[in-house]
């Protein structure tokens, strides 16, 4: 096998980045992801004595075999990564073979963790509306639950984006591909005192709509640290996360009503068949008020049970690796 230089390498893991984002319009943490996976996997070949541009397929499983901390959709997203590469590779002209990679495997159909509509509230009440950052954090807290953005996309919306006056914010997703997200009367109420009373402290020469203290736009990070901080101090015992939010976002809405297809689109889903998870949700809910109310609980509750396992035969997303 020809040794490759480390540097052909490089050169070449760097004309994938560009052709991930601006060719195939993949999310900037998506590509970041699939680098890191790359990267990763090329140190280990390297010490094998292979090229991450000549490896075959018979490398990867012993390499995921000593991967035993992977979860299942991390090693599902590393495949992706390495198809992507090979593909990549072979239509640059630098491998004229193609070989082959394991299949994905069956990512587990779990249901999304959601908080109650109590713990909401809980929730964006704990910080402590006296310090500059308490009025920023309640106003992030609800314009999480109000919108159901992503985490990177609250992350990363601007300013100028945002619509006091109707509600709307239109939000940059996945793919690059522009929706329409709203704010209830509260959040809106929230957001405008973070505007005119902590944002001008803060704000130097950034556009983006949430900033820390120094200026600079919160990281994914920050709004991962903050929901957990917020979350102990009102007590909630469950593991919370920016998605858990989203996820309580669609539920409660599909609990109160709203179709479908309405939270697909304000979700950002690509596929139908993600935002179709929530209706398993909605069972849940519903089967354990029913268990809780009804005179006959548990017996009422098993046609819902048996229900469930029905719809839980259904496809999975067409993508493993799609962000609910």
């Amino acid at each position: 096998m020809v040794r490759r230089p480390p540097d052909e390498v490089e050169r070449l893991l760097d004309r994938f980045e560009e052709e991930l984002l601006l060719a195939k319009k993949r999310a900037p943490n998506t590509v970041t992801a699939y680098l890191t996976d790359l990267r990763t996997f090329s140190r280990h070949l390297t010490r094998e004595g292979v090229s991450l541009l000549d490896f075959d397929g018979e490398a990867l499983t012993p390499y995921l075999e000593r991967r035993g901390d992977l979860s299942v959709r991390s090693r599902a997203r590393f495949l992706s990564s390495v198809r992507a590469w090979t593909r990549f590779l072979e239509l640059s002209g630098v491998r004229k073979d193609p070989r082959e990679t394991p299949p994905a495997p069956r990512l587990p159909r779990s249901l999304p963790k959601i908080l109650s509509q109590d713990e909401v509230e809980r929730l964006i009440e704990a910080p402590d509306p006296h310090r500059p950052e308490g009025v920023r954090d309640r106003a992030i807290l609800s314009f999480f639950y109000a919108s159901g953005l992503r985490v990177s996309e609250l992350a990363t919306i601007t300013a100028d984006r945002v619509d006091l006056a109707t509600g709307a914010l239109r939000v940059m997703g996945k793919g690059a591909k522009e929706r329409i997200a709203f704010l209830d009367e509260r959040t809106r109420h929230l957001l405008s005192d973070y505007l005119t009373t902590v944002r001008p402290a803060f704000a130097r020469e950034h556009p983006e709509l949430f900033l820390a203290r120094d200026g600079a736009p919160l990281t994914r990070q920050a709004l991962w640290t903050l929901i957990k901080k917020h979350g102990r101090a009102a007590g909630i015992t469950s593991p919370l996360s920016p998605h858990v939010l989203r996820h309580s976002f669609a539920t409660h809405l599909l609990e109160k009503g709203l179709d479908i297809r309405s939270i697909q689109l304000l979700l950002g889903h690509e596929d139908i068949r993600t935002t179709e998870i929530y209706t398993h949700v909605s069972l849940a809910h519903l089967e354990n008020t029913l268990k809780l109310h009804h005179p006959r609980g548990q017996s009422q509750a098993s046609g819902l049970e048996n229900e469930k396992r029905r719809e839980g035969k259904r496809k999975n997303p067409a993508d493993p690796a799609e962000e609910l």
